[in-house]
């Protein structure tokens, strides 16, 4: 593609385009970065070392994936979060007394579901790493979809849990496979806003659940069969179908000669050169797409690394009310007795889930504008408490629909932050492997906490879980200390990393490259973002 002389005087050129990772503004000497980067970008057949562009062809190449790539990925997840949250609804339907079960039970089922995802979540992302994503979670989602629509033919207790146990472990590896692979089409500045576009069809997908378990329920008598057993057949099905299709749809990164980009549409030969170059010089780790399996070095540095850690723990105390508020808002909401009737309450929940959009979508857009992360979880944490601190102050005699709306504002932050802290795990994370094992084990702690939340809210609790939400209140106010406190943590590794290399030559850089250990976010070059 040609430029104009006005294309001419936005041209992007290298010094620009200096990759976050290895920025050297801070370092002093006459370490040639352009020369390391060179080295880098020759791992990479698409990689063109002195390529310029324009902001408008940049433009035009992210909307290419964000159109053909992560709107397929956001339908995907859609489909998978119907299947994680349709138990919610179910329970409006008499699910426990037709199986002759009781709420401690559904819990147990919720915490074997959480156990086996988390067991088989780093696994299952090894296994991305080596066969690839574009055909490891289609498979996967094929499987889950089948394990939901098995749930029609639930009898009792025992085939109930062996069910969740099933969903658990084939969603395994979805959620850290997809945060993986978007980090092989965007640069570490676009990843909190693109994540929360992925994330946000999970409050798509809980206000269609609502829709949807409003009217399938209405099938109670049909065939003779309850109403909870065609939800979950139909949306079972509905996500084998989209797994099908995924494998036809994905495609294998950038340059993929097959999948979306090259359906209705496709990237030039010039775009392609574009797309690598600018991933490579935001992060020179990503200069080898070659598939290979997660070495023990890599698997050892994430799983060691105190540097992950604190984000980690962000996700355990962080994610700790999502798992009850999901799955019991609309029990919460039948018992407060609205004066309708109870498979309305399923509908009742969606002003919950359009506020948590909202809200979610703006913190990740402030994040990535501002490049900041800490500063942003931490007053969307802050939020989340004060509504979470309503719920438990609020008398048990309060009126009911003040309550109903303390209940909404606080479904409204229960994922606000939760893209910045992945983008940030993300994006301090390197090479490939190590963040693999990275965000799987994020995505662990998220889910492992459901064995921890769903064992909050007791029987001997309800109707109000007043005790259960005081819980959940100290566990966001940790939340808050640690997003302060990873922030002054990575700001002072930056500040010894460049007090070690302060002064260093050309001849001194050259000399720790060639004898060095050190690789991706362990180079001194490597500075992290905060």
């Amino acid at each position: 593609m040609s430029m104009t002389p006005n294309d001419n005087k936005n041209k992007i050129d290298l010094e620009q385009h200096r990759p976050p990772s290895l920025d050297t503004s801070s370092l002093e000497g006459d370490f040639n970065r352009d020369e390391w980067l060179r080295a880098q970008g020759e791992k990479n057949p698409f990689y063109v070392h002195d390529l310029t562009w324009t902001p408008s062809e940049e433009k035009e190449i992210v909307r290419t994936f964000d159109f053909k790539v992560l709107t397929w990925i956001a339908l995907m997840f859609l489909f998978m979060q119907l299947d994680r949250g349709n138990m919610g609804n179910a329970l409006t339907d008499n699910f426990m007394e037709d199986l002759n079960i009781s709420l401690n039970t559904v819990n147990l089922g919720s915490t074997i579901f959480t156990l086996t995802f988390c067991i088989f979540e780093i696994p299952s992302n090894i296994i991305i790493v080596r066969v690839g994503p574009q055909r490891w979670i289609p498979f996967l989602m094929c499987l889950w979809g089948l394990a939901t629509a098995s749930q029609f033919f639930l009898k009792d207790k025992v085939t109930f849990l062996i069910c969740r146990a099933l969903v658990g472990m084939f969603e395994a590896g979805y959620i850290p496979g997809i945060a993986l692979y978007l980090t092989s089409y965007y640069k570490r500045s676009e990843m909190a806003v693109r994540l929360s576009i992925f994330w946000s069809t999970l409050a798509v997908a809980n206000s269609i659940a609502g829709v949807l378990a409003y009217g399938i329920l209405h099938m109670r008598g049909v065939a003779g069969k309850a109403g909870w057993r065609w939800l979950f057949l139909f949306e079972g099905l509905g996500t084998v179908v989209i797994g099908v299709l995924s494998f036809l749809m994905l495609p294998g990164g950038p340059t993929a000669t097959k999948g979306l980009l090259r359906y209705n549409g496709y990237l030039t030969p010039r775009q392609e050169q574009i797309a690598m170059t600018r991933l490579i010089r935001d992060d020179p780790t990503k200069a080898d797409t070659r598939k290979k399996s997660v070495s023990k070095k890599h698997f050892f540095k994430a799983l060691l690394s105190p540097k992950i850690w604190p984000n980690i723990l962000i996700g355990f105390f962080g994610l700790l009310p999502f798992s009850p508020l999901t799955i019991l808002s609309p029990l919460i909401i039948k018992n407060l007795n609205l004066g309708v009737p109870a498979l309305v309450s399923n509908l009742l929940v969606i002003p919950g889930y359009v506020i948590s959009l909202s809200v979610m979508t703006f913190v990740s857009w402030s994040s990535d504008r501002h490049n900041e992360r800490a500063f942003h979880g931490a007053l969307a944490s802050t939020y989340y408490a004060i509504c979470i601190l309503a719920l438990a102050v609020l008398p048990e005699d309060s009126n009911k629909f003040m309550l109903y709306f303390a209940l909404i504002f606080a479904m409204g932050g229960q994922t606000c932050w939760h893209p910045v802290n992945a983008a940030w795990i993300a994006g301090n994370t390197a090479p490939v492997g190590k963040r693999s094992i990275a965000l799987a084990m994020y995505i662990i702690s998220v889910n492992a906490c459901d064995m921890v939340s769903a064992n909050l809210f007791r029987d001997e609790d309800a109707p109000r879980f007043i005790t259960g939400f005081w819980i959940l209140e100290g566990a966001l106010l940790l939340t808050i200390a640690l997003f302060i406190f990873q922030r002054y943590h990575l700001r002072y590794v930056n500040k010894k990393r460049d007090e070690k290399t302060r002064g260093w030559t050309e001849d001194d850089w050259r000399h720790y490259n060639e004898t060095t250990k050190d690789e991706g976010d362990d180079h001194l070059s490597f500075r992290y973002a905060y």
